[in-house]
């Protein structure tokens, strides 16, 4: 019986192999076993480093391939060795990866996610950068702690589509729609620390946003706050709500059926501590199609809960 090895294996199923192995393990194990072997290792244009030490043999070698850098170090990295990244995930933001987080460095990248700063006026000129459409490849973005700006407005980004951020201000959602005319899918996880007050005058919007995700977790928003933020995103077909509601939550799901006329799509974790204990879920469930999952439970203190499943 003839042996299979991995030299047997089609050069199309070497490449795609290698784009899941560290490029560590990849110079390591495959450079100069064989000429086979060295032009594949040279011809592969999509692979990742999960960077925690600084091996700069291995950096070298395939620093013009590597589409996804993970940063999972606090050391100091000269990030112009990855002028193709397109995937960008820092674990341990410092200033100095911070500081070269720009479109000359990164002309490629499509999508950011960074861990948050100590202090605040870093991130914001970061954020002011991203949605000013510095980056003109960026789609998608997932940021900690981001602030409104003060001083300076945003311009535009014509090119972000989703964007994830945590927040201590309902004010920044916005200031997010109106820098984001094309956004399709955001997400804001507000923080324990949220002062549930609205700064600034603010405009209608009418956003076309699709998809909204809205977690209060630490119960800072009112009804009130849900409302003005529903106002700017009339557009939305799928939404999830985590946070807690005062009004009945029936009451609240037909101002919600109100404000979004196209919703389709609809999933929560909403704790109810109204006074309202008696509308039942069938009720609540004929209101609107899409709240046909919600089930309810009755927590300690005997408020209720609304779940979807």
């Amino acid at each position: 019986m003839n042996k299979t090895t991995i030299e047997h294996f089609p050069n199309e199923l070497l490449l795609d192999l290698f784009e899941y192995i560290d490029i560590r393990d990849l110079f390591d194990g495959f450079w100069n076993l064989n000429t086979r072997f060295n032009h594949l290792l040279r011809s592969s244009h999509k692979l990742a480093l999960n960077l925690e030490r600084n091996d700069q043999n291995s950096i070298d070698f395939f620093s013009n391939q590597i589409t996804q850098l993970i940063l999972n170090t606090w050391e100091n990295v000269d990030l112009k060795q990855f002028p193709n990244v397109q995937s960008l995930i820092i674990h341990h933001m410092t200033y100095d990866q911070l500081q070269q987080l720009r479109s000359e460095v990164f002309p490629k990248l499509v999508y950011l996610s960074t861990s948050r700063l100590v202090e605040v006026t870093p991130m914001s000129q970061l954020a002011q950068r991203l949605f000013s459409n510095e980056f003109p490849n960026m789609r998608s973005v997932d940021l900690s702690l981001v602030e409104i700006p003060h001083l300076r407005t945003w311009y535009q980004s014509l090119t972000l589509r989703t964007v994830t951020v945590q927040s201590n201000n309902p004010t920044l959602v916005p200031f997010i729609l109106t820098a984001t005319p094309k956004l399709q899918y955001l997400k804001v996880h507000f923080l324990s620390s949220t002062i549930p007050i609205f700064y600034h005058s603010l405009e209608a919007i009418h956003h076309s946003l699709k998809h909204f995700v809205l977690l209060d977790p630490y119960h800072k928003l009112s009804f009130n706050h849900i409302h003005t933020l529903l106002s700017f995103i009339p557009n939305v077909s799928k939404i999830y709500l985590n946070f807690l509601c005062r009004i009945p939550f029936h009451r609240f799901l037909r101002s919600l059926v109100n404000r979004l006329r196209d919703l389709q799509h609809f999933d929560c974790n909403i704790d109810d501590v109204s006074t309202d204990k008696l509308t039942d879920l069938d009720t609540i469930r004929q209101i609107h199609p899409c709240f046909h999952k919600i089930h309810c439970t009755t927590r300690e203190f005997n408020f209720r809960t609304f779940i979807t499943q």
